[in-house]
Protein backbone atom coordinates (compact mmCIF):
# COMPACT_ATOMS: atom_id res chain seq x y z
CA UNK A 1 0.00 0.00 0.00
CA UNK A 2 2.92 2.23 0.74
CA UNK A 3 4.29 1.71 -2.63
CA UNK A 4 1.81 2.31 -4.28
CA UNK A 5 0.38 5.55 -2.21
CA UNK A 6 4.30 6.81 -2.83
CA UNK A 7 3.82 6.04 -6.73
CA UNK A 8 1.24 8.49 -6.84
CA UNK A 9 3.26 11.24 -5.29
CA UNK A 10 6.18 13.45 -6.65
CA UNK A 11 6.45 15.45 -10.31
CA UNK A 12 7.65 12.22 -12.11
CA UNK A 13 5.81 11.69 -15.25
CA UNK A 14 4.44 8.26 -14.00
CA UNK A 15 2.88 9.82 -11.13
CA UNK A 16 1.65 13.20 -12.68
CA UNK A 17 -0.04 10.44 -15.27
CA UNK A 18 -1.42 8.14 -12.33
CA UNK A 19 -2.81 11.16 -10.91
CA UNK A 20 -4.88 12.20 -13.65
CA UNK A 21 -6.23 9.03 -14.68
CA UNK A 22 -7.25 8.74 -11.26
CA UNK A 23 -9.01 12.31 -11.37
CA UNK A 24 -9.91 11.83 -15.26
CA UNK A 25 -11.66 8.55 -13.87
CA UNK A 26 -13.76 10.07 -11.17
CA UNK A 27 -15.18 13.15 -13.63
CA UNK A 28 -15.73 10.51 -16.67
CA UNK A 29 -17.60 8.70 -14.81
CA UNK A 30 -20.05 11.68 -13.78
CA UNK A 31 -20.01 11.66 -17.58
CA UNK A 32 -20.78 8.67 -18.79
CA UNK A 33 -23.97 8.72 -16.02
CA UNK A 34 -25.00 12.44 -17.20
CA UNK A 35 -25.24 10.65 -21.23
CA UNK A 36 -26.68 7.75 -19.98
CA UNK A 37 -29.48 9.77 -18.63
CA UNK A 38 -29.22 12.52 -21.24
CA UNK A 39 -30.75 9.92 -23.79
CA UNK A 40 -34.36 9.23 -22.11
CA UNK A 41 -34.98 12.88 -21.17
CA UNK A 42 -34.29 13.69 -24.46
CA UNK A 43 -36.25 10.40 -25.86
CA UNK A 44 -39.08 11.73 -23.16
CA UNK A 45 -39.13 15.36 -23.85
CA UNK A 46 -38.86 15.32 -27.54
CA UNK A 47 -39.83 12.12 -29.90
CA UNK A 48 -37.88 9.30 -31.33
CA UNK A 49 -37.64 10.86 -34.75
CA UNK A 50 -37.04 14.37 -33.24
CA UNK A 51 -34.59 12.69 -31.42
CA UNK A 52 -32.80 11.18 -34.46
CA UNK A 53 -33.04 14.76 -36.30
CA UNK A 54 -31.07 16.65 -33.29
CA UNK A 55 -28.53 13.57 -33.39
CA UNK A 56 -27.74 13.88 -37.25
CA UNK A 57 -27.99 17.98 -37.34
CA UNK A 58 -25.44 17.42 -34.82
CA UNK A 59 -22.87 15.35 -36.88
CA UNK A 60 -23.98 17.39 -39.51
CA UNK A 61 -22.39 20.33 -37.93
CA UNK A 62 -18.80 17.97 -36.61
CA UNK A 63 -18.18 18.42 -40.69
CA UNK A 64 -17.34 22.44 -39.82
CA UNK A 65 -15.07 21.20 -37.51
CA UNK A 66 -12.22 20.40 -40.00
CA UNK A 67 -11.66 24.34 -40.79
CA UNK A 68 -9.43 24.12 -37.55
CA UNK A 69 -7.14 21.97 -39.96
CA UNK A 70 -5.39 20.61 -37.21
CA UNK A 71 -4.09 23.36 -35.39
CA UNK A 72 -5.45 22.04 -32.20
CA UNK A 73 -3.48 18.78 -31.98
CA UNK A 74 -0.66 20.71 -33.60
CA UNK A 75 -0.32 23.18 -30.76
CA UNK A 76 -0.43 20.60 -28.35
CA UNK A 77 2.65 19.03 -29.52
CA UNK A 78 4.17 21.98 -29.92
CA UNK A 79 3.22 23.61 -26.65
CA UNK A 80 4.37 20.09 -24.67
CA UNK A 81 7.56 20.49 -26.21
CA UNK A 82 8.07 24.00 -25.20
CA UNK A 83 6.98 23.28 -22.11
CA UNK A 84 9.45 20.41 -21.66
CA UNK A 85 12.22 22.37 -22.58
CA UNK A 86 11.13 25.25 -20.10
CA UNK A 87 10.41 27.94 -23.16
CA UNK A 88 8.09 30.29 -21.87
CA UNK A 89 8.65 32.81 -24.66
CA UNK A 90 8.07 30.49 -27.21
CA UNK A 91 5.05 28.85 -25.66
CA UNK A 92 3.37 31.91 -24.98
CA UNK A 93 3.79 32.57 -28.63
CA UNK A 94 2.60 29.19 -30.47
CA UNK A 95 -0.81 30.33 -28.19
CA UNK A 96 -1.03 33.57 -29.33
CA UNK A 97 -0.62 32.53 -32.84
CA UNK A 98 -3.18 29.63 -32.41
CA UNK A 99 -5.86 32.00 -31.17
CA UNK A 100 -5.33 34.27 -33.95
CA UNK A 101 -5.08 31.87 -36.84
CA UNK A 102 -8.68 30.30 -35.64
CA UNK A 103 -10.09 33.27 -35.14
CA UNK A 104 -9.56 34.87 -38.73
CA UNK A 105 -10.72 31.18 -40.52
CA UNK A 106 -13.92 30.44 -38.08
CA UNK A 107 -15.22 34.32 -38.59
CA UNK A 108 -14.52 33.19 -42.38
CA UNK A 109 -16.59 30.16 -41.77
CA UNK A 110 -19.34 31.65 -39.78
CA UNK A 111 -20.06 34.27 -42.34
CA UNK A 112 -20.12 31.93 -45.13
CA UNK A 113 -22.73 29.48 -42.95
CA UNK A 114 -25.18 32.10 -42.71
CA UNK A 115 -25.42 33.77 -45.79
CA UNK A 116 -25.20 30.07 -47.23
CA UNK A 117 -27.98 29.33 -44.95
CA UNK A 118 -31.05 30.87 -46.51
CA UNK A 119 -30.74 28.72 -49.29
CA UNK A 120 -30.44 25.11 -47.42
CA UNK A 121 -33.65 22.81 -47.39
CA UNK A 122 -33.01 21.29 -44.24
CA UNK A 123 -36.50 19.42 -44.12
CA UNK A 124 -34.97 17.89 -47.70
CA UNK A 125 -31.32 17.20 -46.03
CA UNK A 126 -32.86 15.64 -42.62
CA UNK A 127 -35.45 13.35 -44.20
CA UNK A 128 -38.50 14.65 -42.04
CA UNK A 129 -41.60 16.90 -42.73
CA UNK A 130 -42.48 16.69 -38.53
CA UNK A 131 -40.57 19.98 -38.14
CA UNK A 132 -41.20 23.31 -40.54
CA UNK A 133 -37.77 24.60 -42.27
CA UNK A 134 -38.36 27.94 -41.29
CA UNK A 135 -37.46 26.52 -37.28
CA UNK A 136 -34.45 23.89 -38.79
CA UNK A 137 -33.75 27.92 -40.01
CA UNK A 138 -33.40 29.23 -36.83
CA UNK A 139 -32.02 26.03 -35.00
CA UNK A 140 -29.00 25.58 -37.32
CA UNK A 141 -28.58 29.36 -37.00
CA UNK A 142 -28.07 29.36 -33.23
CA UNK A 143 -26.59 26.14 -32.95
CA UNK A 144 -24.09 26.37 -35.70
CA UNK A 145 -22.72 30.26 -33.97
CA UNK A 146 -22.20 28.28 -31.01
CA UNK A 147 -20.53 25.38 -32.27
CA UNK A 148 -18.30 27.76 -34.12
CA UNK A 149 -17.32 29.99 -31.09
CA UNK A 150 -16.50 26.76 -29.07
CA UNK A 151 -13.63 25.75 -31.56
CA UNK A 152 -11.74 29.42 -30.73
CA UNK A 153 -12.63 29.40 -26.87
CA UNK A 154 -12.02 25.85 -25.96
CA UNK A 155 -8.16 26.23 -27.07
CA UNK A 156 -7.93 26.63 -23.26
CA UNK A 157 -8.21 22.78 -22.95
CA UNK A 158 -5.40 22.24 -25.60
CA UNK A 159 -3.27 24.10 -22.96
CA UNK A 160 -4.19 22.25 -20.15
CA UNK A 161 -4.00 18.77 -22.19
CA UNK A 162 0.01 19.68 -23.58
CA UNK A 163 0.92 20.56 -20.15
CA UNK A 164 -0.22 16.71 -18.96
CA UNK A 165 -3.26 17.93 -17.33
CA UNK A 166 -6.19 15.85 -19.14
CA UNK A 167 -8.70 15.52 -15.72
CA UNK A 168 -8.85 19.55 -15.95
CA UNK A 169 -10.34 19.50 -19.59
CA UNK A 170 -12.19 16.51 -18.48
CA UNK A 171 -13.74 18.67 -15.95
CA UNK A 172 -14.67 21.23 -18.40
CA UNK A 173 -16.58 19.30 -20.93
CA UNK A 174 -18.23 17.39 -17.93
CA UNK A 175 -19.33 20.96 -16.62
CA UNK A 176 -20.92 22.21 -19.33
CA UNK A 177 -22.51 18.82 -20.01
CA UNK A 178 -23.87 18.59 -16.66
CA UNK A 179 -24.69 22.93 -16.50
CA UNK A 180 -26.67 21.54 -20.00
CA UNK A 181 -28.22 18.49 -18.31
CA UNK A 182 -29.29 20.20 -15.58
CA UNK A 183 -31.31 22.92 -17.94
CA UNK A 184 -32.84 21.01 -19.72
CA UNK A 185 -34.09 18.87 -17.24
CA UNK A 186 -36.23 21.85 -15.91
CA UNK A 187 -37.01 22.86 -19.44
CA UNK A 188 -38.84 19.84 -19.08
CA UNK A 189 -40.62 20.45 -16.11
CA UNK A 190 -41.76 23.83 -17.16
CA UNK A 191 -42.90 24.24 -20.91
CA UNK A 192 -44.65 22.01 -23.38
CA UNK A 193 -42.03 19.01 -25.19
CA UNK A 194 -40.42 19.34 -28.58
CA UNK A 195 -38.92 22.51 -28.42
CA UNK A 196 -35.95 21.89 -30.43
CA UNK A 197 -35.10 25.39 -30.84
CA UNK A 198 -34.92 25.91 -27.10
CA UNK A 199 -33.12 22.43 -26.59
CA UNK A 200 -30.37 23.24 -29.09
CA UNK A 201 -29.85 26.19 -27.81
CA UNK A 202 -29.23 25.09 -24.46
CA UNK A 203 -27.01 22.23 -25.08
CA UNK A 204 -24.68 24.33 -27.50
CA UNK A 205 -24.51 27.86 -25.39
CA UNK A 206 -23.48 27.03 -22.32
CA UNK A 207 -20.75 25.03 -22.81
CA UNK A 208 -18.95 27.97 -24.30
CA UNK A 209 -19.78 30.34 -21.84
CA UNK A 210 -18.14 27.89 -19.60
CA UNK A 211 -14.92 27.65 -22.11
CA UNK A 212 -15.14 31.20 -22.03
CA UNK A 213 -15.10 31.51 -18.21
CA UNK A 214 -12.33 29.05 -17.83
CA UNK A 215 -9.94 30.92 -19.93
CA UNK A 216 -10.15 34.26 -17.88
CA UNK A 217 -9.17 32.38 -14.85
CA UNK A 218 -6.62 30.45 -16.13
CA UNK A 219 -5.05 33.05 -18.20
CA UNK A 220 -5.10 35.07 -15.37
CA UNK A 221 -3.77 32.04 -13.08
CA UNK A 222 -2.21 29.47 -13.68
CA UNK A 223 -1.18 30.33 -17.07
CA UNK A 224 -0.40 34.16 -16.30
CA UNK A 225 2.95 33.49 -18.42
CA UNK A 226 1.51 32.01 -21.58
CA UNK A 227 -1.40 34.36 -21.79
CA UNK A 228 -1.97 35.33 -25.67
CA UNK A 229 -1.82 38.92 -26.56
CA UNK A 230 -1.44 40.83 -29.70
CA UNK A 231 2.05 41.69 -29.60
CA UNK A 232 3.34 37.81 -29.47
CA UNK A 233 1.45 36.56 -32.72
CA UNK A 234 4.39 35.41 -34.89
CA UNK A 235 2.52 34.43 -38.15
CA UNK A 236 5.84 33.29 -38.98
CA UNK A 237 5.41 30.09 -36.47
CA UNK A 238 2.15 29.22 -38.07
CA UNK A 239 4.60 27.07 -40.64
CA UNK A 240 5.62 24.97 -37.45
CA UNK A 241 2.05 24.50 -36.41
CA UNK A 242 0.55 24.37 -39.69
CA UNK A 243 3.50 21.52 -40.94
CA UNK A 244 2.06 19.38 -37.99
CA UNK A 245 -1.19 20.32 -37.67
CA UNK A 246 -1.93 19.59 -41.56
CA UNK A 247 -1.22 15.90 -40.54
CA UNK A 248 -4.07 15.90 -37.57
CA UNK A 249 -6.46 17.78 -40.14
CA UNK A 250 -5.84 15.29 -42.55
CA UNK A 251 -7.06 12.33 -39.68
CA UNK A 252 -9.56 14.75 -38.12
CA UNK A 253 -11.36 14.92 -41.65
CA UNK A 254 -11.38 11.39 -42.42
CA UNK A 255 -12.78 10.47 -38.72
CA UNK A 256 -15.85 13.04 -39.81
CA UNK A 257 -16.45 11.28 -42.73
CA UNK A 258 -16.91 8.51 -41.20
CA UNK A 259 -19.01 9.11 -38.33
CA UNK A 260 -20.75 12.37 -39.23
CA UNK A 261 -21.58 10.67 -42.62
CA UNK A 262 -22.67 7.51 -40.85
CA UNK A 263 -25.63 9.17 -38.97
CA UNK A 264 -26.59 10.65 -42.54
CA UNK A 265 -26.44 7.43 -44.81
CA UNK A 266 -28.65 5.94 -41.47
CA UNK A 267 -31.38 8.37 -42.24
CA UNK A 268 -31.22 8.34 -45.96
CA UNK A 269 -31.43 3.98 -46.03
CA UNK A 270 -33.42 3.41 -43.11
CA UNK A 271 -35.20 6.60 -41.87
CA UNK A 272 -34.38 9.42 -38.61
CA UNK A 273 -35.84 6.93 -36.34
CA UNK A 274 -33.29 4.23 -37.14
CA UNK A 275 -30.61 6.78 -36.04
CA UNK A 276 -31.85 6.77 -32.64
CA UNK A 277 -31.24 2.84 -32.69
CA UNK A 278 -27.99 3.31 -33.58
CA UNK A 279 -26.85 5.87 -32.06
CA UNK A 280 -28.58 3.89 -28.16
CA UNK A 281 -26.35 0.77 -28.99
CA UNK A 282 -23.37 2.85 -30.32
CA UNK A 283 -23.46 5.21 -26.68
CA UNK A 284 -23.42 1.91 -25.03
CA UNK A 285 -20.58 0.54 -26.91
CA UNK A 286 -18.47 3.43 -26.32
CA UNK A 287 -18.47 3.58 -22.38
CA UNK A 288 -15.30 0.99 -22.74
CA UNK A 289 -14.00 2.58 -25.30
CA UNK A 290 -14.64 6.35 -22.96
CA UNK A 291 -12.64 4.55 -19.86
CA UNK A 292 -9.69 3.15 -22.07
CA UNK A 293 -9.78 6.84 -23.31
CA UNK A 294 -9.40 8.22 -19.24
CA UNK A 295 -6.12 5.59 -19.11
CA UNK A 296 -4.92 7.22 -22.51
CA UNK A 297 -5.68 10.64 -21.67
CA UNK A 298 -2.30 11.86 -20.13
CA UNK A 299 -0.52 9.50 -22.11
CA UNK A 300 -0.09 11.77 -25.82
CA UNK A 301 1.77 14.65 -24.29
CA UNK A 302 3.65 12.37 -21.75
CA UNK A 303 4.90 10.60 -24.89
CA UNK A 304 5.65 14.44 -26.38
CA UNK A 305 7.78 14.72 -23.36
CA UNK A 306 9.75 11.04 -22.79
CA UNK A 307 10.87 11.72 -26.75
CA UNK A 308 11.74 15.25 -26.48
CA UNK A 309 13.87 14.01 -23.38
CA UNK A 310 14.84 10.41 -25.55
CA UNK A 311 13.63 8.70 -22.14
CA UNK A 312 12.84 5.06 -24.67
CA UNK A 313 12.98 3.11 -21.41
CA UNK A 314 9.91 4.63 -20.54
CA UNK A 315 8.18 4.78 -23.61
CA UNK A 316 7.96 0.95 -24.18
CA UNK A 317 7.55 -0.09 -20.44
CA UNK A 318 4.52 2.19 -20.59
CA UNK A 319 3.39 0.57 -23.77
CA UNK A 320 3.69 -2.63 -22.40
CA UNK A 321 1.31 -2.15 -19.67
CA UNK A 322 -1.59 -0.18 -21.71
CA UNK A 323 -1.11 -3.13 -24.30
CA UNK A 324 -2.20 -5.82 -21.16
CA UNK A 325 -4.83 -3.61 -19.67
CA UNK A 326 -6.34 -3.38 -23.51
CA UNK A 327 -6.95 -7.42 -23.50
CA UNK A 328 -8.62 -6.77 -20.10
CA UNK A 329 -10.80 -4.08 -21.84
CA UNK A 330 -11.67 -6.58 -25.08
CA UNK A 331 -12.50 -9.46 -22.25
CA UNK A 332 -14.93 -6.64 -20.79
CA UNK A 333 -16.24 -5.94 -24.32
CA UNK A 334 -16.93 -9.48 -25.07
CA UNK A 335 -19.29 -9.53 -21.70
CA UNK A 336 -21.35 -6.14 -22.51
CA UNK A 337 -22.35 -8.10 -25.97
CA UNK A 338 -24.00 -10.99 -24.38
CA UNK A 339 -25.76 -8.45 -21.59
CA UNK A 340 -26.65 -6.40 -24.01
CA UNK A 341 -30.37 -6.59 -24.46
CA UNK A 342 -30.76 -6.87 -20.71
CA UNK A 343 -29.36 -3.70 -20.69
CA UNK A 344 -30.91 -1.97 -23.48
CA UNK A 345 -34.28 -2.57 -21.74
CA UNK A 346 -33.42 -1.42 -18.21
CA UNK A 347 -32.00 1.94 -19.98
CA UNK A 348 -34.29 3.20 -22.52
CA UNK A 349 -37.40 0.34 -22.39
CA UNK A 350 -39.11 -1.85 -24.90
CA UNK A 351 -40.30 0.69 -27.02
CA UNK A 352 -36.74 0.86 -29.05
CA UNK A 353 -36.01 -2.55 -30.35
CA UNK A 354 -31.65 -2.56 -31.15
CA UNK A 355 -30.90 -5.92 -33.21
CA UNK A 356 -28.52 -8.17 -31.88
CA UNK A 357 -26.25 -7.97 -34.56
CA UNK A 358 -26.15 -4.57 -34.31
CA UNK A 359 -24.50 -4.78 -30.95
CA UNK A 360 -22.37 -8.00 -32.10
CA UNK A 361 -20.86 -5.31 -34.80
CA UNK A 362 -20.71 -2.23 -32.58
CA UNK A 363 -19.14 -4.63 -29.88
CA UNK A 364 -16.27 -5.53 -32.08
CA UNK A 365 -15.68 -1.99 -33.65
CA UNK A 366 -14.99 -1.07 -29.89
CA UNK A 367 -12.66 -4.25 -29.08
CA UNK A 368 -10.64 -3.09 -32.52
CA UNK A 369 -10.49 0.73 -31.11
CA UNK A 370 -9.30 -0.56 -27.73
CA UNK A 371 -6.80 -2.72 -29.16
CA UNK A 372 -4.87 0.21 -31.46
CA UNK A 373 -5.67 3.11 -29.36
CA UNK A 374 -2.06 2.86 -27.28
CA UNK A 375 -0.32 2.63 -30.72
CA UNK A 376 -2.59 5.43 -32.17
CA UNK A 377 -1.43 7.86 -29.14
CA UNK A 378 1.81 6.71 -29.01
CA UNK A 379 2.09 7.94 -32.49
CA UNK A 380 0.09 10.94 -32.25
CA UNK A 381 2.23 11.90 -29.03
CA UNK A 382 5.67 11.17 -31.20
CA UNK A 383 4.44 13.27 -34.04
CA UNK A 384 4.83 10.44 -37.30
CA UNK A 385 2.03 11.18 -38.93
CA UNK A 386 2.92 10.44 -42.79
CA UNK A 387 2.09 6.82 -42.62
CA UNK A 388 -1.19 7.00 -40.40
CA UNK A 389 -2.15 9.93 -43.30
CA UNK A 390 -1.67 7.59 -46.05
CA UNK A 391 -3.58 4.29 -44.64
CA UNK A 392 -6.37 6.94 -43.86
CA UNK A 393 -7.22 7.75 -47.28
CA UNK A 394 -7.09 4.07 -48.38
CA UNK A 395 -9.52 3.57 -45.36
CA UNK A 396 -11.75 6.43 -46.19
CA UNK A 397 -11.93 5.30 -49.96
CA UNK A 398 -12.96 1.61 -49.02
CA UNK A 399 -15.29 2.95 -46.34
CA UNK A 400 -17.55 4.92 -49.22
CA UNK A 401 -17.25 2.27 -51.48
CA UNK A 402 -18.68 -0.70 -48.76
CA UNK A 403 -20.88 2.08 -46.63
CA UNK A 404 -23.49 1.18 -50.23
CA UNK A 405 -22.44 -2.24 -50.50
CA UNK A 406 -23.50 -3.37 -46.89
CA UNK A 407 -25.72 -0.47 -46.70
CA UNK A 408 -27.94 -2.08 -49.19
CA UNK A 409 -27.24 -5.89 -47.93
CA UNK A 410 -29.05 -5.04 -44.52
CA UNK A 411 -31.96 -3.41 -43.58
CA UNK A 412 -30.88 -2.08 -40.21
CA UNK A 413 -27.32 0.19 -39.62
CA UNK A 414 -25.34 -3.21 -39.06
CA UNK A 415 -24.33 -2.47 -42.43
CA UNK A 416 -22.54 0.94 -41.40
CA UNK A 417 -20.86 -0.16 -38.29
CA UNK A 418 -19.36 -3.00 -40.88
CA UNK A 419 -18.16 -0.68 -43.34
CA UNK A 420 -16.35 1.43 -40.11
CA UNK A 421 -15.12 -1.74 -39.12
CA UNK A 422 -13.02 -2.61 -42.28
CA UNK A 423 -12.09 1.28 -42.51
CA UNK A 424 -10.07 0.59 -39.39
CA UNK A 425 -8.59 -3.10 -39.85
CA UNK A 426 -5.69 -1.19 -42.05
CA UNK A 427 -4.56 0.95 -39.31
CA UNK A 428 -4.80 -2.01 -36.38
CA UNK A 429 -1.82 -3.75 -38.47
CA UNK A 430 0.59 -1.06 -39.69
CA UNK A 431 0.47 1.45 -36.51
CA UNK A 432 1.99 -1.22 -34.20
CA UNK A 433 4.50 -2.10 -36.31
CA UNK A 434 5.54 2.02 -36.83
CA UNK A 435 5.09 2.09 -33.03
CA UNK A 436 7.91 -0.62 -32.48
CA UNK A 437 10.04 0.66 -35.29
CA UNK A 438 10.33 4.03 -33.62
CA UNK A 439 10.71 2.57 -30.13
CA UNK A 440 13.69 0.45 -31.05
CA UNK A 441 15.42 2.70 -32.80
CA UNK A 442 14.84 0.89 -37.01
CA UNK A 443 12.24 3.15 -37.85
CA UNK A 444 13.29 4.72 -41.46
CA UNK A 445 11.98 6.65 -44.01
CA UNK A 446 8.22 6.52 -44.11
CA UNK A 447 7.66 4.51 -40.88
CA UNK A 448 9.65 7.52 -39.20
CA UNK A 449 7.81 10.55 -40.48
Amino acid sequence: MRSLILSFKGNTRSARAKRQIVYSFFIQGISVVIGLLYVPLLLDYLTQEKYGIWITLTSILGWFSFFDIGLGNGLRNKLAEALALGNHDSAKKFVSTTYAILICIFSVVLLLFHISNFFLNWNSILNTKTIENSELYILTSIVFTFFIIRFVVQIISVVYLADQRPSATKMMTTGGTLLSFLIVLILTRITLKGNLVLLGSIISAVPVLLFIVVSVVAFNKRYKKLRPSIKTVDFKLSKQLLNLGVKFFVLQLSFIIVFSTSTIFITQFYGPGEVAVYNIAFKYFQIPVMVFSIILSPMWSAVTDAYTKSDFPWLKKTLKYLNRLSLLFILGIVVMILISRWVYKFWVGEDIVIPFGLSVTLGIYSMLLVFVAPYSNFINGLGKLKLTLNLTFLGTGIYLVLIFVFGKIFNNSTGIVLAIICTHLIGSVFQPIQTYKVLNNRAKGIWNK
